[in-house]
C-alpha cells in the first residue's frame, strides 16, 4: 500500500472512531507526501464601472419635439447630445463628418444661377425682404447690373437675377441610433414638417427657399429664391427627422409622449435610454454614430432636474453634478457669487453676439411733416450731423464701456471676446469743441455756437430711453456718466417693455420720438446695417413698421449695406466699418450666457455647450 492510501486509511479510521462515541484514540502522526499539488485559486475580473457625466438642469425641457415652437435652454442642452452640428469638421482629419464635403463654390456644390424674373414670383428685394415681384420692386444681385447698384423692376425689360443652388452629399454610412439609414428623404420630411408650423427661424428660412428636394438617397438640393444670398450652407439646411419612425406622429403631441412613445432618434454620439423621462434623461453611447467607438470619454450621460440653484451648486462642489447647464442663468449672479463658483469649477461664457444698440434719434417723426427749420422745430437737429454722432460715440467709448461692464460682472477666468468696433479711439471733448459745442462762461453743459442746423445757445441736453433690465439700467448709467464728462447732459427714462416698444405713432421708439434709446434686438439673419437702411424707417405710410427707428437715410449707406452680406460680398464691405462710419447706432452689449463645469473635466480648446460630447474625464 503506497503512502497516499495509508493517509486516506488513517483519516477514515479517525472519523469512524469519533462517530462510534468510544474512547478517542489519537492517531499517530503520519508522513504526508509533500509533493501533493494544491489547487490554484480562480481570479474573478473586477468590472470597470462606466464613466458617467452628470448634468444638472434648472428646468425640464418643454418637450423633445423640434417643431413645437418651444426652445427652452434645457431642450437646447439635450439636443447638443442628440444632434451635433451636421456641418462640423473632424479636428484631426479636417474632413466633414456627416457629408462627403462642406458645400462651397470651389467644389461646385454651391452654384450661382442666372434666372429671368417675372411678375408675381417670390424674390428677395434689395432690403432683404422676400416679396412677390411687382412694378417698382427694388432688386439687387441682378446679373445684368452691378451687385452694388439695385434697380427697380419693370415689366418692359428682361431682368435676370442671381439664384443660389446648394447640393449636399450625405455619407452613405449614416445611421439613426436604431440602426436604420439616414437618407435625404429624412431631411425633406423635416422640411415639410417645418412648413406646417413656420415658426421663428424656420419661417425665415422657408421664405427664402424655393425648393428643397432629395435627388437620391444621399443627395439633397436646396434652391433659394432669386436675390437671396445665404451666408453659409448651415442657414438653409434642415436638420433631419426619421420619416419612418414619425410617419404616424399625432397632430397634438403631448410632452410626455416625446420620451415614452417616440424617444427621439439621434444621429449624434448618444441616444436616449428607454427608462428616461423629461425630468431625468439618461443617455448611452450610440453604437451607430458615424465616428464609431471611442469618440467620447463618457459611457453614460445623465441629465437630472435640480431647480434649486444652491442645491445644484452644492452638488457641483461634491461631484454629484459635473455640469450646470445654461438654464441656471448664472449670468444673473453677482461677480462675487460667480467668483465663489469659479473656486471649484470652470465658468464658460457663450452667445456673445452683440444685440444691444444705442440708437441715435437722427430724424424724429416730427421732421416728416415738412422742411426742418431750427427756429420753429420742436427739437433741434443735434444728431443729424455725423460729426456730432462721432463725438458722442468717442465720449461713450463702446470698448471701454463694454470692458467696464464685464470687469464689474465677470471673474477674470471668463474671457469675453473683443467688440467688433473698427473706429479709432478719439477724444470726444476735442471733437465737440471742433464742431462748435462749447462750454459757456458759466455752467457745465455745452452749448451750440455756429453749429449747422442748431440755434446758437442751445444746450447739449439729451434724453435716453431704456428698459428695466439690470443690464439696461447699468449700461444707461455708464452712458450718462461718460456723456457728462464731455459736457453733455443726459437724463435716463426707464420704461417697461410694453411701453418701450409700443407701436407708432404713439410709441416713443417706433414713433421716432426720442434722442437716444437702448434697444436689444433679437438675434438676426442679417448684418447690423440692414436694420438701418432707408426702407426700414417706420412712418405713417407703412403703418409704423420698420427697424430703422433712427430715421437715418443715406443712399451710399444703403447700397454698401445691401452688398455687404453673403457669398457675393467680396472683401470691399464690412458691416462694422459701415456702422462705424455712418453711425445710425452703436453696437454695445451682448446677451451672453454662462454655465459651469467641474474642474475635473477636460474641455476642448474653444468650447461651447454644444461640444459636450467631446468633453473628457481627467486622467
Amino acid at each position: 500500500m503506497n503512502k497516499k492510501k495509508l493517509v486516506l486509511a488513517a483519516i477514515l479510521l479517525s472519523l469512524f472512531l469519533s462517530a462510534c462515541g468510544g474512547n478517542t484514540v489519537s492517531p499517530e502522526p503520519v508522513d504526508v507526501d509533500t509533493d501533493i499539488p494544491t489547487a490554484t485559486p480562480t481570479l474573478t475580473p473586477t468590472a470597470i464601472p462606466p464613466k458617467t457625466l452628470d448634468v444638472c438642469m434648472a428646468q425640464s425641457p418643454d418637450s423633445l419635439y423640434r417643431y413645437d415652437g418651444k426652445q427652452s435652454l434645457a431642450k437646447q442642452s439635450v439636443f447638443a447630445l442628440l444632434y451635433p452640428d451636421l456641418l462640423s469638421v473632424d479636428a484631426q482629419s479636417q474632413q466633414a463628418i456627416f457629408f462627403e464635403s462642406i458645400p462651397n463654390q470651389e467644389n461646385g456644390a454651391v452654384q450661382v444661377l442666372d434666372v429671368q424674373v417675372k411678375v408675381g414670383i417670390p424674390v428677395q428685394n434689395a432690403s432683404g425682404q422676400v416679396v412677390y415681384l411687382e412694378e417698382g420692386t427694388l432688386i439687387e444681385h441682378a446679373i445684368n447690373y452691378s451687385v452694388e447698384n439695385p434697380v427697380e423692376w419693370n415689366h418692359e425689360q428682361d431682368y435676370h437675377m442671381n439664384q443660389f443652388q446648394i447640393t449636399f452629399k450625405l455619407r452613405p454610412e449614416l445611421k439613426w441610433s436604431d440602426g436604420s439609414p439616414i437618407t435625404a428623404s429624412d431631411f425633406v420630411y423635416s422640411y415639410h414638417l417645418a412648413e406646417k408650423t413656420a415658426l421663428g427661424h424656420d419661417k425665415w428660412a422657408l421664405d427664402r427657399a424655393q425648393s428643397f428636394v432629395a435627388e437620391d438617397e444621399q443627395t439633397l438640393v436646396w434652391m433659394g429664391v432669386p436675390g437671396f444670398v445665404p451666408e453659409n450652407p448651415g442657414e438653409v439646411l434642415w436638420q433631419p427627422l426619421p420619416e419612418e419612425a414619425l410617419e404616424n406622429l399625432p397632430e397634438n403631441l403631448e410632452p410626455e409622449q416625446d420620451v415614452k412613445n417616440i424617444s427621439p432618434l439621434s444621429w449624434g454620439p448618444y441616444r436616449i435610454q428607454a427608462s428616461s423621462s423629461l425630468d431625468a434623461i439618461h443617455f448611452e453611447t450610440n453604437p451607430f454614430f458615424i465616428k464609431g467607438e471611442g469618440f467620447s470619454g463618457y459611457d453614460l450621460v445623465n441629465f437630472q432636474l435640480e431647480p434649486d440653484l444652491a442645491t445644484a451648486l452644492e452638488k457641483l462642489r461634491i461631484g454629484e453634478c459635473d455640469i450646470l447647464d445654461k438654464s441656471y442663468q448664472l449670468q444673473a449672479l453677482t461677480k462675487s457669487e460667480l467668483e465663489a463658483i469659479a473656486l471649484d469649477a470652470k465658468l464658460i461664457g457663450e452667445d456673445w453676439e452683440p444685440v444691444q444698440h444705442l440708437v441715435f434719434g437722427i430724424k424724429p417723426a416730427v421732421y416728416d411733416a415738412g422742411f426742418y427749420n431750427a427756429w420753429t422745430a420742436e427739437r433741434q437737429d443735434v444728431l443729424g450731423s455725423i460729426e456730432t454722432r462721432s463725438a458722442l460715440s468717442a465720449c461713450i467709448d463702446p470698448i471701454a464701456l463694454r470692458n467696464g461692464y464685464f470687469n464689474a460682472h465677470l471673474p477674470e477666468s471668463v474671457v469675453a471676446p473683443e467688440l467688433n468696433h473698427v473706429s479709432e479711439i478719439l477724444d470726444g471733448n476735442a471733437l465737440l469743441e471742433e464742431i462748435g459745442c462749447i462750454y459757456p462762461e458759466e455752467g457745465t453743459v455745452r452749448v451750440a455756437k455756429n453749429v449747422p442746423n442748431v440755434l446758437d445757445g442751445s444746450e447739449l441736453r439729451l434724453s435716453l430711453l431704456v428698459g428695466q433690465s439690470r443690464m439696461d439700467q447699468e449700461v444707461a448709467e455708464m452712458i450718462r456718466a461718460s456723456l457728462e464728462l464731455c459736457g453733455v447732459a443726459a437724463t435716463v427714462e426707464s420704461l417697461p417693455i410694453d411701453k418701450l416698444y409700443q407701436p407708432g405713432p404713439d410709441g416713443l421708439i417706433f414713433g421716432r420720438q426720442f434722442d437716444l434709446a437702448l434697444i436689444s434686438w433679437q438675434k438676426r439673419h442679417m448684418n447690423a446695417c440692414q436694420l438701418y437702411t432707408s426702407d426700414q424707417i417706420p412712418t405713417s405710410s407703412n403703418s409704423w413698421v420698420g427697424t430703422n427707428v433712427a430715421g437715418f437715410s443715406d443712399g451710399a449707406f444703403d447700397l454698401a449695406c445691401w452688398a455687404s452680406a453673403g457669398w457675393l460680398a467680396g472683401d470691399n464691405y464690412s458691416d462694422a466699418e459701415l456702422m462705424g462710419n455712418f453711425l445710425p447706432a452703436m453696437e454695445l452689449m451682448p446677451q451672453y450666457r454662462l454655465w459651469a463645469v467641474s474642474s475635473d473635466i477636460v474641455l476642448p480648446e474653444a468650447v461651447d455647450f454644444a461640444d459636450i460630447w467631446q468633453f473628457l474625464p481627467e486622467e
